[in-house]
């Protein structure tokens, strides 16, 4: 089942562990009151913002008494409910934590330059104060001269801010280690992604219903080998004789994919979608165990979810390996926020207007928010983006 993997769940422990993960969803999920918060709010626009989570959320839970969640989910816990910072973070590349001197072979090496900009923006929903669970980093001359770092993280479950910015902090130090030390560089940031799941475990945060996904794209002179678990994406701009061509670095790790379905039945894991109050399907298919409506994960792979991993969801992550030429212009790494609405195609033309990838970025973000105002009625998940423009040598 991958480093991210746990023994599964015997069914003759079912009856057992289906009574303590109910208590335990009581405790880490508990709904707001029935009409908490949403005073000023209309009954049409209130139960419009909650039907548009239970469809759009990558996690939810049971009801108190184990049952599937319902379309009108009163008895749930939403990510990112909580107190919060709303506002846009801009931010450049952060300094690198380990930096190494430059040998006089790596300095003719170095012929890949990089701008780079990353901008995490906290989502809104109409009656509650929403905590941003993304969290993004930049590295430029990470390790060495010719050695880049970049990666983005979308939190959920109740603790899922704790769990991405535990990520951030943690996973590009680990990275150093492994990546000085392997010289198979998919082999080392596999490394890394199950050291920080296994770190997290052994955490103060709760990580039972809560984690992160993660795309890290690591740049080691034209080298880039992009990691990734869950939903958050990369692509890349190549400019062509045609015009801009998007090239996907990623693809989601979705539970109904066939690889990954059958590592989740095997671990005797369950993949349904939730049901509305008519019988209806709604929403994406989700990870569930065997004999209760828990976890309710909507990705095949994560970090954290400790009690996901359980039935077969793990922190083992995928790669992409591309030797970048001068046509190869910009990597965009970014949550599913900006996905939802915006394909790859249209992020590539939108970052392809900007020379400075400051300014990219913020363009980015801002024309994904729009596009969730605008569909969902209010609704906005957390966005966050990091644009690397390559500046190749003349």
């Amino acid at each position: 089942m991958g480093c991210g993997s746990s023994v599964p769940v015997e069914a003759v422990d079912q009856q057992d562990q289906q009574q303590k993960h109910q208590q335990q969803g009581q405790q880490g999920q508990t709904s707001p009151k029935p009409g908490a918060g949403n005073a000023d709010k209309g009954p049409e626009e209130s139960t419009k913002a909650k039907t548009t989570r239970a469809r759009r959320l990558s996690y939810i839970s049971n009801d108190a008494n184990g049952a599937a969640p319902s379309a009108t989910p009163t008895n749930l816990k939403y990510s990112g409910e909580g107190d919060g910072n709303e506002e846009g973070e801009l931010e450049g590349a952060d300094e690198p934590t380990v930096q190494g001197q430059l040998a006089p072979e790596e300095q003719e090496r170095r012929t890949l330059r990089v701008n780079v900009a990353c901008m995490s923006r906290a989502g809104r929903e109409p009656g509650f104060k929403k905590t941003n669970q993304d969290n993004c980093f930049a590295f430029e001359k990470y390790i060495t001269e010719d050695q880049s770092l970049f990666g983005a993280m979308d939190g959920h479950g109740p603790h899922g801010h704790l769990v991405s910015g535990y990520v951030k902090q943690h996973l590009p130090i680990i990275l150093v280690n492994h990546l000085t030390l392997e010289k198979d560089v998919k082999k080392a940031l596999s490394q890394g992604f199950c050291e920080v799941d296994r770190s997290l475990a052994n955490s103060r945060i709760d990580c039972e219903f809560s984690g992160s996904t993660a795309v890290v794209s690591y740049l080691k002179g034209k080298t880039l080998t992009t990691a990734w678990v869950g939903d958050s994406r990369g692509v890349l701009g190549r400019e062509g004789k045609r015009g801009w061509e998007a090239i996907d670095l990623t693809t989601d790790h979705k539970p109904t994919a066939p690889e990954e379905k059958a590592r989740i039945l095997k671990a005797n894991g369950r993949v349904e979608r939730l049901v509305d109050e008519m019988g209806q399907p709604m929403g994406p298919f989700r990870v569930w165990l065997q004999y209760a409506w828990i976890p309710g994960l909507a990705m095949s792979r994560a970090l954290g979810d400790v009690l996901a991993h359980q039935v077969g969801v793990t922190s083992e992550p995928d790669h992409t390996v591309m030797e970048l030429t001068p046509q190869d212009k910009f990597i965009v790494l970014a949550s599913d926020g900006v996905w939802e609405f915006i394909s790859s195609k249209e992020a590539v033309e939108i970052v392809a207007q900007y020379d400075s990838a400051e300014e990219a970025c913020r363009q980015l973000v801002d024309e994904a928010y729009q596009r969730w105002l605008t569909e969902e009625e209010g609704v906005v998940d957390d966005i966050t983006a990091v644009v690397v423009r390559f500046i190749h040598p003349t």
